[in-house]
């Protein structure tokens, strides 16, 4: 099993984000035999699948019913982000 341990703001460096471009995050995670790994991934793809420091990475966010699942809450999620673009 992996737990998340961290989740911070990736590094731009001097260049700032383009527009339109994600916000991206290092996630850094640990097994339960000590090993840990770190990639970035969208902050608002952790959103969308509700992970946060501290859960379980789930072992099934690779399989095809979770997939069908997260691209319907992402498409839900765009949806109201754009709903709520307009009404600025």
């Amino acid at each position: 099993m992996w737990t998340i341990k961290r989740i911070d703001e990736a590094d731009f460096g001097c260049e700032e984000r383009l527009p339109g471009e994600p916000l991206m995050v290092l996630v850094s995670l640990e097994s339960d035999d000590g090993r840990t790994i770190q990639f970035e991934a969208a902050d608002n793809w952790l959103t969308v699948q509700e992970l946060s420091e501290g859960d379980e990475w789930p072992e099934d966010i690779e399989t095809p019913d979770a997939a069908d699942e997260r691209t319907a809450r992402q498409i839900q999620w765009m949806e109201n982000y754009f709903d709520a673009l307009e009404e600025l």
